[in-house]
């Protein structure tokens, strides 16, 4: 899944000035493949990725992102009609300073998970992707620069109240994800 490229918005003029033309594109590659004998069964390679691009004739300081990957537990969601999150796996990866802010690309580790795919009463279980939340930081402030995720209602939330961004990227990794976002 890829959503599209995103600028910077509201950075304080400090900020803004060493980022400028800050764009940030955030993907999140998935493969489903069958289990072995297991006609019901599935794995999903879920592989995160970031494309980070500044000023081309200017330079960018060094920053560093973080990336939270949220599963869903198929168990609780077609057998118990529960939602049921976790935050599957949490990376932060450095990023350079360089010269001029041209395109890079950053690679997170990617992960697999396995899974019942039958939507009824007899999931026996397991987890599957679901969301991701992303934040760039400067890295001399250790500030918020950057910000984003794929899930609509908390997209909404820290529209609303930018506060939580930090609550939302603190989240430990097999933690549990909040389901009630409102």
């Amino acid at each position: 899944m890829t959503l599209p490229t995103a600028n910077a918005q509201n950075l304080p003029a400090d900020l803004a000035s060493k980022y400028p033309g800050l764009r940030v594109t955030v993907k999140i590659g998935t493969k489903r493949d069958q289990v072995e004998d297991s006609f019901y069964r599935k794995t999903m390679t879920i592989t995160p990725s970031v494309g980070i691009e500044g000023s081309s004739t200017r330079p960018m300081p060094a920053a560093s992102m973080t990336m939270l990957v949220i599963t869903m537990d198929t168990e609780e969601k077609y057998r118990h009609r529960r939602e049921a999150y976790v935050v599957w796996s949490k990376e932060t990866v450095a990023v350079p300073a360089v010269e001029v802010g041209t395109r890079r690309d950053f690679a997170f580790k990617s992960s697999q998970v396995t899974f019942d795919a039958y939507r009824d009463a007899s999931n026996v279980g397991g987890m599957v992707y679901k969301y991701y939340v992303f934040g760039l930081r400067d890295e001399a402030t250790n500030e918020l620069i950057y910000f984003e995720t794929n899930h609509s209602k908390l997209a909404a939330l820290v529209r609303r109240s930018p506060e939580k961004r930090e609550e939302f990227l603190k989240l430990a990794a097999k933690g549990e994800f909040p389901a009630d976002i409102k």
